[in-house]
């Protein structure tokens, strides 16, 4: 079940309780409550497996859960605007779009408002008129980026989004993911870098706990944030077993 509470201005935008997702009869996460705090750069993390990309799908409604409940906050009076940029996107390779043609129709951007929109991302002009089937992964992430970004989400969830692209336009998107979180957006990464969770993230979603007794968020987190640990199971009597949150790091 799911429910939208609008004109609510609750610290946390969205909030999972006692979710349960079945896929292909396997239980990928049983029981699980965790929030994700509004303005704030959360990671989910986890071991492969674990579920991270379920609990997103869910979220975003591209996955029934089986039971528990997800409740969207929207400070206004309407529906949150959800944006989420895939690890990766394949096109066929006669695919003819080009990336002037690609934010026209998948964003609504106008030929005003191009330059604006690349120049947020750092993504070249020089290459509109080129096939998206053409372009490098990094060039990609932040053509998905930027049409992301026009649509003014409230929350926006990018996966693995440092995957298969080189360390310069991996700074740079960090400094936008930076930016736009300073300027209200609400931040969610699926990530495996934990230097990255360590130097960049206000709270940690884990789901490793789960299925690992040395669960990786003890092992890579400071002591004092280790401390920090929440546990959001059902069972209030567990320790550090089930899914754990680490918030302000």
């Amino acid at each position: 079940m799911s429910i939208t509470r609008f004109n609510n201005k609750d610290q946390n935008i969205i909030e999972l309780e006692d979710v349960s997702i079945v896929r292909d009869s396997n239980t990928v996460i049983r029981d699980a409550s965790c929030c994700i705090p509004r303005n704030q750069l959360t990671f989910i993390v986890g071991e492969n497996g674990s579920g991270k990309t379920s609990m997103v799908s869910s979220i975003l409604g591209l996955l029934d859960i089986s039971s528990g409940r997800i409740t969207y906050n929207s400070s206004t009076d309407k529906e949150l605007v959800i944006g989420y940029v895939p690890q990766k996107v394949e096109f066929p390779e006669h695919f003819q779009l080009t990336v002037t043609e690609y934010l026209k129709y998948s964003a609504h951007i106008s030929k005003h408002d191009l330059s604006a929109v690349l120049e947020r991302v750092d993504f070249p002009e020089s290459h509109l008129k080129q096939r998206i089937t053409e372009l490098s992964g990094g060039q990609m992430q932040k053509l998905l980026l930027a049409a992301e970004l026009a649509r003014n989400p409230d929350i926006l969830f990018l996966d693995e989004p440092l995957s298969n692209i080189d360390q310069g336009s991996g700074k740079h998107i960090i400094d936008v993911i930076m930016e736009i979180k300073d300027q209200g957006v609400t931040i969610v990464l699926i990530s495996h870098d934990w230097q990255l969770v360590s130097s960049c993230a206000d709270c940690v979603i884990c789901l490793s706990c789960t299925s690992s007794p040395n669960c990786p968020c003890k092992n890579s987190l400071s002591e004092g944030n280790r401390e920090l640990l929440q546990i959001t199971s059902h069972n209030e009597h567990v320790t550090h077993e089930g899914y754990c949150y680490v918030q302000n790091l």
